[in-house]
């Protein structure tokens, strides 16, 4: 039985661990958190501190104080930490790797200095290491992966074997997992850049824009986030019916997300450091504000961008 560990609490690790300890009542299964507070409280009650008061993580989730005394004997690492945080973590883990571990990874961002995914700065981090890469995407809000609604995300992988044993760790009668055997970037480019949509629509959503105008923006933005994929990675044939795309996209625009959150907090507080300070004081972060920092980066001088470029400058600067 493949030894798994799931690295990060917050509120989305929280959902996922639940999901899975649900799912696999048979297997232990290992998780770390670097905050002590959410240790802590999650150690004592089996509950988060700051979400989900009314459910407790299962008995076969195990706490561990130090992933790196467990690391040589885990075979799946499920990291469900920052994007920025992550080369750091994998920096600091490295020594302790189990050959041939499989890094299957939940979080949705791109390095704001390299313009990489988070599967290119680890092949970097870890050019000497053996193991498999994944990446797993779709609508999947914690609030509804917690009550068990009917969810759709892709698991990407190059490794079929690995492929298999991820889909049959998370699918259930609730989560519907298509498993795609590939190359993992356009399917992280899309986790990441959907985000940026959410942010900037539902900015408007304040300006009291209604579902017609809605529709104009995020018709626009989904266009220029096709060509912004090309930039990074020469292919800007999106495929629409993946949960990564479409589902993300629904989910992350239409649903309670951290960054249509941002977005309309924005507009109430008009300026990008109070609307931060505000996120965090809810103990929540979105990625889409870092996500639409570099792309402006890359788009600023080009043209076809007209709605990032515009967003940014009057709205973020």
């Amino acid at each position: 039985m493949k030894k798994i560990l799931i690295l990060g609490l917050g509120a989305f690790g929280f959902a996922v661990a639940k999901h899975l300890g649900e799912n696999n009542p048979d297997t232990t299964i290992y998780a770390s958190e670097i905050n002590q507070e959410i240790y802590d409280a999650i150690s004592q009650t089996r509950k988060h501190p700051y979400f989900f008061d009314w459910v407790k993580l299962p008995e076969n989730i195990k706490l561990v104080p130090d992933s790196k005394v467990i690391l040589p004997e885990i075979d799946i690492i499920i990291s469900i930490i920052p994007c920025q945080f992550v080369a750091w973590a994998f920096k600091w883990m490295k020594d302790s790797l189990k050959d041939w571990v499989t890094i299957l990874n939940l979080s949705k961002g791109i390095d704001n200095q390299s313009l990489q995914t988070v599967s290119e700065k680890l092949s970097e981090v870890l050019w000497w290491q053996n193991y498999s890469y994944a990446y797993l995407a779709g609508g999947m809000i914690a609030q509804e992966l917690v009550d068990w609604k009917i969810l759709g995300a892709d698991i990407v992988t190059e490794n079929p074997e690995v492929g298999s044993i991820l889909k049959e760790l998370f699918q259930s009668e609730s989560l519907v997992i298509n498993l795609k055997i590939g190359t993992v970037k356009n399917t992280e480019l899309y986790a990441a850049l959907k985000n940026i949509i959410a942010l900037i629509l539902w900015y408007y959503e304040g300006t009291w824009a209604w579902a017609s105008t809605q529709g104009f923006y995020f018709s626009k933005l989904l266009g220029e986030i096709q060509w912004v994929i090309k930039l990074l990675n020469w292919d800007s044939n999106i495929i629409f019916t993946d949960y990564a795309l479409s589902g993300d996209l629904i989910a992350t625009c239409f649903g309670w997300s951290r960054n249509r959150f941002l977005g309309n907090i924005l507009w109430e507080w008009k300026d990008i450091s109070t609307a931060l300070e505000e996120l965090a004081a809810q103990k929540k972060i979105a990625e889409g504000y870092e996500t639409l920092k570099w792309v402006h980066q890359i788009t600023k001088w080009k043209e076809g961008f007209e709605e990032i470029n515009n967003f940014w400058d009057k709205y973020l600067t």
